[in-house]
């Protein structure tokens, strides 16, 4: 199996687990080249969950680019912070 597939394998893994989580949209940002691989929306809870996966997780994993973080976070003010965005490496 090509490294491809084990990323996307584990991202459709995600994105099951998050819709059992009651997240009415999930979706893998697949060809997209940025830091952000899945986008999930819980729309009752006003939640934006934007997720880094990493097919091996070390302890205390971060997002991994802090400027790209904070411009989302910029970007969410236009929204009048209508929505709690949260960043998360699975």
């Amino acid at each position: 199996m090509t490294i491809y597939k084990k990323g996307a394998r584990k991202e459709y893994k995600i994105i099951y687990d998050l819709r059992a989580e009651g997240y009415d949209i999930a979706q893998r940002t697949a060809g997209s080249h940025s830091q952000i691989d899945i986008i999930a929306i819980n729309i009752k809870d006003k939640v934006i969950k934007l997720i880094q996966s990493k097919r091996t997780l070390k302890e205390n994993m971060n997002f991994i680019d802090t400027n790209i973080k904070k411009k989302i976070e910029d970007d969410n003010k236009q929204l009048n912070g209508c929505y709690h965005v949260q960043f998360e490496v699975r």
